[in-house]
């Protein structure tokens, strides 16, 4: 193919049945579902998923397909001709721009016996990959939760990485370090749970170094998860590694105490000095200022928003209105940040003034990648908003308006024209949110890509989840970043 852009996709799973022993992921069957928007309107897209089994380097599959202009298409792997037992990641190769999400998911049937886990991540293009990668948050048996991250080859030739650790408050974890040597366009995994120089109840950051040849690149992506003992801990989340910092960072969603659902943000500093940030939160027309204390190089700040006693009063608002958006700041103007925000229920009847919460949603998790000012674009790519998928699945996007002037969106949805929406008015530093079920027109069973052309710059999210009343327990939910492009 000419003017090939590539996509690589770090982890995926085909029916991978994971062991205590390997713990490589919570246990159970595991399977991945990848969604491919191809960004040109005019022209169709002729990709090429290559499928390069963990640690090795040659590939199990080669799929060629077509994915028509402006259109997007779902690659389960479960249907595909791979091995049974399939653990490794994707090389996509396509003609035209693309961007891909992968979704792993638990084979659960949602009962409380089996529910459902689930989290998002983002394939990463070639401008993202790096020879040094972030990870802000990551775990040994800390309250139950635990950590593994995939690291993905993005390179011709073989790689050696290297793994160092910090804890949260800043101390390097020398014995916990790691290396691997990874073939070309393979990964690798690396799993703090069985990391035998991390202590228990370990919480902190991990930052991942090619060390030969220095000049390759590599792309990562990180899950963290609950113990899974029932429905009510089945959290798990998913997030990419970052390949850089910025100043300034957009936050477009936080909640606290909204109906049993509340958010973390863990911001590490991945410059080259220490900092502090300033975190503006926004809550029903309020902002909240929190300031941090100094944040040495390469640590993480975890915060748990029930936790931050600025928010206090966001606990006074009626339980609808308890959520918001954020800016993180830099206070030294030589840092460089990163972020991630998760969300999840705990099931704690006293985050939705203690009235029940519908079982569906409680032990659901998910996170998503704070965006860097200066990232933001006219143009924004939604892979996968389902609407009713099996009776169960439905999601939705949100689109923030980060100028200080008012603007219009088209907004369309790919194979469902007459759902279209024309000359949407978004406000000057305002926000439109879409839950595909209340969409005239969008059909059941709808499964596709969204593309939202804007006359001002925006940022946005997407995620779903199975809706209350279908009787579907565990972790259903994700949020993942929109594509801006």
């Amino acid at each position: 193919m000419k003017n090939t852009v590539f996509v690589f996709v770090c982890f995926i799973f085909l029916f991978g049945l994971v062991s205590a022993a390997n713990a490589q992921a919570p246990t159970g069957n595991w399977s991945s579902n990848i969604f491919c928007q191809n960004l040109d309107t005019d022209l169709p897209a002729n990709i090429k998923l290559s499928f390069y089994p963990h640690g090795e380097a040659a590939a199990a599959l080669i799929y060629d397909d077509i994915i028509p202009a402006g259109g997007s298409k779902n690659y389960d792997t479960s249907e595909l001709d791979l091995p049974d037992d399939f653990l490794g990641a994707v090389v996509v190769n396509s003609t035209q721009a693309v961007v891909c999400t992968v979704n792993t998911q638990k084979a659960g049937t949602g009962s409380s016996e089996s529910p459902y886990r689930i989290a998002a991540s983002s394939g990463t293009d070639e401008t993202e990959t790096a020879s040094s990668m972030y990870a802000p948050q990551v775990m040994k048996d800390y309250h139950e939760w635990n950590s593994y991250f995939a690291v993905q080859n993005t390179s011709e030739t073989e790689i050696t990485v290297e793994v160092t650790y910090k804890d949260r408050a800043g101390n390097n974890v020398p014995e916990a370090a790691e290396t691997a040597t990874i073939p070309s366009y393979s990964n690798t995994t690396f799993n703090q749970a069985t990391n035998p120089g991390l202590p228990l109840e370990f919480v902190g950051a991990a930052k991942v170094t090619v060390t030969d040849p220095a000049e390759a690149k590599m792309t990562t992506v990180v899950n963290f998860y609950n113990n899974g003992t029932g429905s009510g801990t089945s959290q798990f989340h998913s997030y990419n590694g970052f390949s850089n910092g910025a100043s300034k960072l957009y936050i477009p969603r936080v909640v606290r105490r909204f109906y049993g659902y509340n958010s973390g943000v863990t911001v590490q500093n991945v410059g080259d000095v220490d900092t502090s940030v300033t975190i503006t939160f926004n809550f029903a027309g309020e902002s909240y200022t929190y300031n941090s204390g100094t944040i040495p190089q390469n640590v993480a700040l975890v915060l748990y928003l029930p936790d931050v006693s600025v928010l206090e009063p966001v606990d006074s608002l009626i339980v609808n209105y308890r959520f918001g958006n954020a800016v993180v700041e830099v206070d030294n103007p030589e840092g460089e940040i990163v972020a991630i925000v998760n969300e999840d229920n705990r099931g704690n009847a006293a985050d939705n003034d203690d009235k029940e919460i519908p079982g569906e949603r409680i032990g659901q998790g998910s996170t998503y990648s704070a965006i860097p000012a200066g990232s933001e674009s006219q143009t924004l790519y939604f892979p996968q908003v389902p609407n009713n998928v099996d009776g169960v699945f439905s999601g939705g996007f949100y689109i923030s308006n980060v100028t200080g002037s008012a603007g219009v969106c088209d907004i369309y949805f790919y194979g469902a024209e007459g759902a279209n929406l024309d000359d949407v008015a978004i406000g000057a530093n305002g926000s439109l949110s879409y839950y595909i079920p209340n969409i005239p027109n969008v059909p059941d069973g709808f499964n596709a890509g969204v593309r939202a052309n804007c006359s001002v710059n925006v940022i946005g999210i997407l995620n779903f989840a199975a809706a209350p009343g279908s009787g579907k327990v565990g972790d259903s939910f994700t949020q993942n970043n929109g594509f801006n492009k």
